[in-house]
C-alpha cells in the first residue's frame, strides 16, 4: 500500500511539472514594415491681419480721440467689405510713456495706440482690406498668418495617400523577394504637418487683388505600416 502511494505521488508530480512547463509560442507571421508619405497641396483662403493706430505727443486726451477716429474708420472699412463682426476685434487703448535718456533721463511724452484684428475670408477681400488700410494712413499693418478652411479634409486625404504609398513600397519590396503582400497587421500614424505659406507681392498694379499671391502650402502625413507576407 505504501509503494502504491509513492507511485501515485510520482505520477502526479510528473503531471504537475508537465502542466507548469513552457507552452509553445505561436508561430510569428512573416511580415514587412515600411513607411509611407502622403502630401496634398492647398491654397490658403483665410487671412489674418493686425492694424494699429497710434499717436505720439503730450496731450493724451487729444491723442486718444484721434486714435479712436482711426479705429472707427477701420471698422467702417470692414463693414464696407462685408467682413463679419465676429471676425473683427478692436483692443483697448494702450498708453506708453516715452523717455529721453541723453544727456539726462526725462519724460518727453506718451504714445497712445489701439489695434484692430481682422480675419478675412478670401484673397480678394484680404487685398482690398490692405489697400483700404493704407488709404486710411494706417502705417502699422502686420499680416498675422493664413489658414486653409478645409484643412481637416485635406489632412484626411494626405493620410490616405500615405497609406497608399506604404502599400506601394511594400509591394515593390515583396515582389523583388518573390512574395505577395497581405493584410496590414500594424499601423502607426505620425504627425500631419501644414507649414504656413508666405504671402508674396506681385508686380502687377492693375488692382488690389492682383497685388498679392497667397502662395501654396503642403499638408503632409507620415505612416508606418507592417504588412503580412504571403
Amino acid at each position: 500500500m505504501k509503494g502504491f502511494n509513492v507511485a501515485c505521488l510520482a505520477s502526479l508530480s510528473i503531471l504537475f511539472l508537465s502542466a507548469c512547463g513552457p507552452t509553445p509560442l505561436p508561430q510569428e507571421r512573416d511580415s514587412i514594415t515600411v513607411s509611407g508619405h502622403g502630401e496634398v497641396t492647398a491654397t490658403p483662403d483665410i487671412f489674418s491681419v493686425n492694424a494699429t493706430a497710434q499717436e505720439e505727443g503730450s496731450d493724451i486726451d487729444a491723442m486718444k480721440s484721434r486714435v479712436d477716429d482711426h479705429v472707427e474708420a477701420m471698422l467702417e472699412l470692414a463693414d464696407d467689405l462685408d467682413i463679419p463682426e465676429a471676425q473683427t476685434r478692436a483692443t483697448e487703448f494702450r498708453v506708453s510713456p516715452q523717455w529721453q535718456y541723453q544727456p539726462e533721463q526725462k519724460l518727453i511724452g506718451h504714445q497712445v495706440s489701439r489695434s484692430v484684428h481682422f480675419r478675412v475670408n478670401g484673397l480678394d477681400t484680404y487685398a482690398e482690406l490692405l489697400d483700404g488700410l493704407a488709404k486710411l494712413n494706417i502705417r502699422n499693418i502686420q499680416p498675422a498668418g493664413s489658414e486653409v478652411s478645409n484643412a481637416e479634409t485635406l489632412s484626411d486625404a494626405a493620410l490616405k495617400n500615405a497609406v497608399e504609398d506604404a502599400r506601394k513600397r511594400a509591394n515593390v519590396i515583396a515582389k523583388a523577394a518573390g512574395r505577395d503582400v497581405g493584410e496590414a497587421i500594424r499601423i502607426e500614424s505620425h504627425t500631419v504637418g501644414s507649414p504656413r505659406p508666405m504671402m508674396m507681392m506681385a508686380r502687377s498694379k492693375e488692382g488690389a487683388a492682383d497685388s498679392f499671391r497667397a502662395g501654396e502650402t503642403d499638408i503632409t502625413a507620415q505612416v508606418q505600416i507592417t504588412f503580412e507576407l504571403e
